[in-house]
């Protein structure tokens, strides 16, 4: 059975980049898919898959959050959020690491939290994520 991660991000995430950065900061993963070819998968140096991650889904109501999540979780992380599931292959005992790592990587740079043991809803740490620090033509 996988190990399964959502990540709810509080601003559309770039998945490559995140899982490109990974790589660059030297977890040792090759990348296939994400851009322009959805699910970005994650291998490890031996060509096995490790982790499926899933395009990005705007979830607006909260109650929807409810429903798959339970009404506690939905409660401390609200709506609009970014769902994207992380699945970790489940033979190989690497794979839910680099699994959570990814997870975490995600929201740190974009606000949110992971469920499950999700923590308290993170801030955005790139100066991309946060609105208010794009400059707009002619404004």
């Amino acid at each position: 059975m996988s190990v399964d991660y959502v990540a709810l991000a509080r601003r559309r995430p770039d998945v490559f980049a995140v899982a490109d950065g990974l790589a660059a900061m030297g977890e040792p993963i090759h990348i296939r898919g994400g851009e322009h070819e959805p699910p970005t998968r994650l291998f490890d140096a031996s060509g096995r898959l490790l982790v499926s991650i899933e395009e990005p889904v705007e979830v607006t109501v909260a109650s929807e959050i409810a429903r798959l999540l339970g009404a506690e979780f939905a409660a401390r992380v609200g709506a609009p959020v970014w769902w994207v599931d992380v699945r970790a292959v489940a033979d190989i005992p690497e794979a839910a690491r680099v699994a959570r790592r990814f997870s975490d990587a995600l929201v740190h740079w974009v606000g949110g939290t992971v469920y499950p043991e999700g923590e308290t809803d993170a801030p955005a740490q790139s100066w991309r994520a946060d609105p208010s620090n794009v400059s707009h033509p002619g404004a």
